[in-house]
């Protein structure tokens, strides 16, 4: 099982939205998919509902428990279960730094379940994002091109920095940078998105993701952008978001 973290320590950026779309490229392709929601807002758990005859499952604040907890992930569908997001991870960014390999720990019990596990962490320098970096061999950073949202790009490569040299997890790869929510109009954007490629360079993924009402739509209806297409508009966003997804699932293929 390869464990792919989505990661930005700033918020408003997309990381559920691309979690969701990653979960439903690699069902597609044929992949048993863990998901773990470990920010508390539960965008993720809202994104998939409880079966109608599905049992709870593990929920995300036991992966902090110094023995590993006993009880499964919930199955959503088939392929496909959840580590819901719950109210004791609000204590955890609390706790001693001792804990933050324990989730790493836990989640490698449902190895031999899963082909790829994908973690939507909450947008903090804190226990949780260390905790989830610290289980993950891959992380993905989706970034829009504000002020603000640049800003907390330099974080996450320095909270990367700090994982792989302390010693919480020396094998942590970034697959890269994928700017989200972009505006083509503006030209501020757009020099701000150059600016970040000079700045990053090859870290920048080729892919980008403007902002795109279908997107939006499909999220609220729980389904990807690529189902149902309707429109020029929405065939464009079904193309670009199917592109990226494909280009970082295969990146951690390799």
């Amino acid at each position: 099982m390869k464990i792919l973290a989505v990661a930005n320590q700033k918020g408003g950026v997309g990381k559920s939205t691309l979690t969701v779309h990653l979960a439903y490229a690699a069902i597609e392709a044929g992949l048993r998919v863990l998901l773990v929601d470990m920010d508390k807002q539960g965008s993720l758990s809202l994104s998939f509902p409880r079966a109608d005859d599905g049992e709870p499952g593990i929920v995300a604040s036991r992966l902090y428990e110094a023995e590993p907890p006993q009880a499964s992930p919930e199955w959503v569908a088939d392929g496909l279960a959840i580590i819901r997001a719950d109210n004791g991870l609000l204590s955890i960014d609390k706790a001693e730094n001792q804990v933050i390999r324990r989730p790493g720990t836990a989640l490698r019990r449902f190895a031999q379940d899963f082909d790829l596990c994908l973690i939507d962490t909450p947008p903090l320098l804190g226990v949780r994002l260390m905790a989830s970096l610290a289980a993950a061999d891959y992380v993905v950073t989706p970034v829009s091109v504000g002020l603000y949202e640049l800003a907390g790009v330099a974080d996450l490569i320095q909270t990367i920095h700090v994982i792989r040299t302390q010693g919480f997890n020396p094998r942590l790869k970034h697959v890269g940078i994928l700017p989200m929510k972009t505006n083509n109009r503006s030209v501020e954007e757009r020099e701000a998105l150059d600016s970040l490629r000079e700045q990053y360079g090859a870290a920048i993924l080729p892919e980008v993701l403007p902002e795109r009402a279908p997107v939006r739509k499909a999220i609220a209806r729980r389904r990807p952008v690529w189902v149902g297409t309707r429109g020029e508009g929405h065939l464009l966003a079904a193309n670009e978001w199917r592109a990226a997804c494909d280009s970082i699932l295969g990146r951690i293929a390799k």
